[in-house]
């Protein structure tokens, strides 16, 4: 994406194939499907516990004093700003929004580096949880799954990919004056509100609600601040 016909990079760094994922990638995949694997071994109850521990719950911040009895007390209102994106409710859940961090991925990777694309994760990851707690506060039920970050990665491809050759990410406004990344953010708005509408069951799912909210925060992260996380010039 995002270079020039004759590009004899387009087998991606170092030359492999481009269905290959980069390593970086792969580890956070990978640790979503050990999370998936685990759970399984849980009771019930366990699986309750460890859901609510490390998911994300906006009644942690909403309850003053209430947080403390949620699993993983005074910890989890710092570290389930992140962790929630890697819990996933089952194999259908992990695979959709795993085919989307992968397909996404590698364009962003490649301006940013490793170290930069970790930042850049971590930043939309926290930018989902901020959506959704400001749209649902004080519900008590855990959000999870990486599909806010999937938005961020979304948010950055579309400050690029329609730009020739491999120059620099365009401005906001720059961006938002090329037709085809209105159109792409107008599709997201319909799908978000169908699914809102209509629940999970529209892309496989048990007909759950959506937390369009960290779809939102973390679409915006990604869009709005691409820029600080690219690299100055390509790394192969």
């Amino acid at each position: 994406m995002a270079k020039g016909e004759g590009d004899d990079h387009h087998r991606g760094p170092r030359g492999e194939p481009v269905f290959l994922l980069p390593p970086l990638v792969t580890v956070l995949v990978g640790a979503m499907i050990v999370l998936v694997v685990l759970r399984s071994f849980l009771s019930p109850a366990a699986d309750q516990d460890f859901v609510y521990a490390f998911g994300f719950v906006p009644d942690r911040y909403a309850a003053g004093g209430g947080w403390i009895d949620y699993p993983g007390g005074g910890g989890a209102l710092a570290w389930t700003f992140l962790t929630y994106a890697f819990l996933h409710e089952g194999w259908a859940h992990l695979l959709i929004n795993a085919a989307m961090l992968a397909a996404l991925a590698r364009p962003v990777l490649e301006r940013t580096g490793s170290a930069r694309f970790l930042a850049f994760f971590v930043a939309v990851t926290v930018g989902g949880a901020l959506g959704h707690l400001a749209v649902a506060w004080g519900s008590e039920a855990p959000m999870i799954g990486a599909s806010g970050a999937v938005s961020g990665l979304l948010g950055a491809l579309l400050r690029f990919v329609f730009r020739p050759g491999w120059l620099p990410a365009g401005g906001v406004v720059e961006s938002l004056k090329e037709p085809r990344v209105r159109g792409v953010i107008a599709a997201l708005v319909v799908m978000n509100v169908a699914l809102v509408v209509f629940g999970t069951g529209l892309v496989g799912g048990v007909g759950g609600s959506v937390a369009w909210g960290a779809h939102l925060g973390g679409f915006l992260v990604g869009f709005l601040g691409f820029s600080w996380f690219e690299a100055p010039r390509p790394r192969w």
